[in-house]
């Protein structure tokens, strides 16, 4: 149940349905923004509100996927639902309302963003989903204080698996250390909350599987790529206003054909002989 004293703008409460949280490191990598966005699109499609908390990184992603794929998000505050926070995210939010989501928080109107503010608003936010998705998150992250209150409140707690190397793959990796459910796809999200639903088998699907041609002919892809600036490959979709998934499938059909490189966490246009390859 939502706290009796949340303030909110947009519609609320949201449509019936289910709720699944999203959360995770506000510097995650690539690899993490992208599972993220089309986990958000993909729960989205399925019907499912998309909860997160506005932030930067995995926070923002989420929202974004879910607007992508029509569906409502909720964003949930840390500051008076009057303020922004960052303020870099007005048109994000802006989009959430626009949408049919909300704004919502536990503070009131006008109370600033404050350290001590977060711990509670994560509570808040596992307290609003029937599930909690934790993508990335260092160790002693807020994601994993969210992952804790969910675990409090009798809620599902899952995690997406990363790279050993990384440090944000650290709570993520204790967390199914400790039983939380393995999130591979969205399916597995659907499948904890009880429903069906045709999702991509999976969030970073390949070229094959999502039909695209490989290339052969110029990817429109390469004319927002730079030769030296590296862009990863959220930042691309955004560009070209696509599904994650089918940019990083372009993307690495791109790099396996010498078209591409990666370069700085992201990619790069790759030259040949001294001129672009086509």
């Amino acid at each position: 149940m939502s706290p009796p004293d949340l303030r909110t703008r947009g519609r609320w409460p949201p449509p019936e349905g289910p709720r699944a949280a999203i959360v995770g490191s506000r510097r995650p990598s690539p690899y993490g923004e992208a599972v993220a966005e089309q986990l958000g699109l993909e729960l989205a499609r399925a019907g499912v509100i998309v909860v997160s908390g506005l932030a930067l990184g995995i926070d923002a992603a989420a929202h974004r996927g879910a607007l992508n794929g029509g569906g409502v998000t909720v964003a949930v505050m840390g500051t008076g639902v009057d303020v922004i926070y960052p303020a870099a995210h007005g048109v994000l939010a802006e989009a959430i309302l626009a949408a049919g989501g909300a704004l919502v928080s536990q503070f009131p109107d006008g109370t600033a963003p404050r350290r001590h503010n977060f711990p509670a608003r994560n509570y808040t936010m596992a307290a609003l989903a029937d599930v909690v998705v934790v993508v990335e998150a260092a160790e002693g992250s807020g994601a994993l204080i969210t992952a804790e209150a969910a675990l409090d409140l009798h809620k599902e707690v899952m995690a997406v698996p990363g790279s050993i190397f990384s440090p944000l793959s650290v709570g993520t990796h204790s967390l199914l250390r400790d039983g939380a459910g393995l999130v591979q796809n969205a399916r597995d999200v659907l499948a904890a909350l009880r429903l069906g639903g045709e999702v991509l088998d999976d969030p970073l699907a390949t070229p094959k599987n999502l039909g695209f041609k490989l290339p052969g002919e110029r990817d429109g892809i390469l004319s927002h790529l730079s030769d030296v600036l590296a862009l990863n490959a959220a930042e691309v979709a955004r560009k070209l206003q696509l599904p994650i998934a089918e940019v990083l499938g372009r993307l690495t059909a791109l790099e396996l054909d010498g078209a591409v490189r990666r370069h700085q966490g992201g990619y790069v246009r790759a030259l040949r002989r001294g001129k672009e390859r086509a």
